[in-house]
């Protein structure tokens, strides 16, 4: 029988009022395949173990200004390894810190209209087994904006346009435990819009 993963958490959420935070705990547990390159084939070698803390919060600084931000800080390694080669050493695309920072702001200049931007980071992530290759931190920058408005029915349409990837960085993404990285995308453009009928 394969090993089935398992997970564990533990978390509380506090509400403040105009801010809310949660906290939680965790350990996963699950089967880790990786790429042997040595012998070119792909097979189950031990386990990973993640153990992290998870922190949010969310609401309004102002009546005007909204924030939303969490931070994962992880411990993954691998376990179980034949022959004890790899225990204890990292897991495979598992960072050790995940940040995802965001903003709202409602224009007083224009009644409508909301500004927003994110920052997204995550630290280095290995990509070999024995911890000898990996790929460096990386930082995002996004941004954009909303603007929401009644047509003559008095129906809401909002209209929104982001740019993601700002300042247009080519970095790893992420990293995988066959020898596969995922590449970032070049500053993108996106534009939508929502109607109500």
């Amino acid at each position: 029988m394969a090993p089935e993963p398992k997970q564990y958490e533990a978390g509380v959420k506090v509400d403040w009022g105009r801010v809310t935070t949660t906290a939680s705990v965790f350990q996963i547990e699950q089967p880790s395949g990786y790429l042997d390159s040595a012998t070119n084939t792909y097979g189950v070698n031990g386990q990973t173990r993640n153990r992290g803390v998870e922190l949010n919060a969310f609401g309004e600084l102002t009546h005007t200004v909204r924030l939303l931000g969490g931070v994962t800080f992880m411990d993954g390694v691998q376990t179980k390894t034949a022959n004890g080669t790899n225990n204890g050493k990292k897991a495979i695309g598992i960072p050790d810190v995940q940040l995802n920072v965001g903003a709202e702001w409602d224009t007083p200049f224009l009644k409508g209209m909301t500004l927003t931007g994110r920052m997204i980071y995550t630290s280095k992530q290995y990509y070999s087994a024995d911890n000898t290759q990996s790929i460096p931190d990386w930082t995002r920058f996004d941004v954009g904006a909303r603007y929401t408005f009644e047509r003559a029915n008095g129906k809401p349409v909002t209209v929104r346009a982001s740019v993601e990837n700002v300042f247009n960085k080519n970095y790893w993404t992420s990293a995988s435990s066959s020898y596969g990285l995922t590449r970032s995308a070049p500053r993108t453009y996106l534009v939508s819009a929502t109607f109500d009928f």
